[in-house]
């Protein structure tokens, strides 16, 4: 007959695949990014980089003839890095608690709920970290990498406050956005805000809009009586209405509702650069816990280690509040 153990470790191991769909599809952010195969596996180290262009090439020049041309030192590159974050659910169960519950039935009713649990606990951990502020060792969210001010802190091991080229856009309205003019805000701001940079040089527009309760329902609001591309006929929007993903659109780019945002928030956002890393072999990777000479138990623990990244900053995210 099999011990506790075995079976625990196997009805974890059959419920692997149901844990990793708890994370990847826990809130609109991760859904949505899942649904774009906005993910990379990452085949290891602690750190995930790419270089960043930071400044322009100075010997762009105009000439004639004999004169001479520039050829000064370039510094066009930094690096910009992000540290992985690990994150851990552990499953126990006490021989306590196997004693007092002796039968196979049982114990596999309660080593489900157990994990119904651990699923459901995944689930809401998740949907919180990719739209929080990222601090201590929790994975980085639309908080900290597209901030409120983004003229101070640092994304990416980069400063905001001395690289203006790594800064995302911030609109403040303190309460003036309304059904009237909600929809020529947004208009503003991915049409000629993110859409083209200051010296003419054009930037790709924002693909989706996470969206509180209050901005989402102001939008929608100010779009009930007009024709309007619903998600569903949008390129992956019966995909993101399976997931149970609530939306409209805004001019063709999905307006996505997220109860995890403050009600007075939304982000812009340019998918191309913003992506959900996953070191391989690590998600939801299942591990023996074996516990102290004190504690008469047993148990597994399921790790995951990634990171939300952003790759691109200026006219290329936004963040809005009201």
């Amino acid at each position: 007959m099999p011990t506790l153990d075995t079976v625990v470790n196997a009805m974890l191991t059959r419920s692997r695949a149901k844990l990793i769909m708890a994370s990847a599809i826990s809130g609109t952010v991760s859904a949505y990014l899942h649904a774009k195969k906005r993910v990379v596996v990452e085949d290891g180290g602690p750190q995930i980089s790419n270089p960043l262009i930071v400044g322009l090439n100075p010997n762009v020049t105009s000439m004639q003839y004999y004169d001479q041309v520039p050829v000064n030192q370039t510094n066009e590159f930094t690096t910009v890095s992000y540290n992985m974050s690990r994150v851990v659910g552990s499953l126990i169960i006490s021989d306590q608690e196997d004693d007092e519950n002796q039968g196979r039935a049982v114990i596999f009713k309660i080593l489900k709920g157990k994990i119904m649990a651990l699923d459901e606990s995944i689930s809401r951990q998740f949907a919180a970290y990719h739209t929080a502020v990222g601090t201590g060792t929790d994975p980085n969210g639309l908080g900290n990498l597209i901030p409120a001010d983004p003229t101070t802190g640092t994304v990416g091991g980069i400063s905001m406050a001395s690289e203006a080229q790594w800064r995302s856009s911030s609109y403040n309205f303190a309460g003036t956005l309304t059904p009237e003019n909600i929809e020529e805000a947004f208009d503003d701001i991915v049409e000629l805000d993110l859409n083209r940079s200051s010296d003419g040089q054009t930037s790709p527009k924002p693909t989706v809009i996470f969206a509180g309760r209050n901005i989402y329902r102001m939008h929608k609001a100010a779009a009930r009586d007009k024709t309007v591309i619903q998600l569903g006929e949008t390129g992956t929007g019966k995909k993101l209405i399976n997931l149970g993903i609530v939306g409209t659109t805004h001019n063709g780019i999905p307006l996505l509702f997220d109860e995890k945002l403050s009600p007075n928030v939304a982000y812009f956002i340019n998918e191309e650069y913003l992506t959900l890393h996953v070191l391989r072999g690590v998600n939801m990777k299942i591990k023996q816990l074996v516990a102290p000479w004190d504690t008469d138990a047993i148990g597994r623990r399921v790790v995951w280690e990634g990171q939300l990244c952003t790759w691109r900053q200026y006219r290329t995210h936004a963040f809005l509040t009201n």
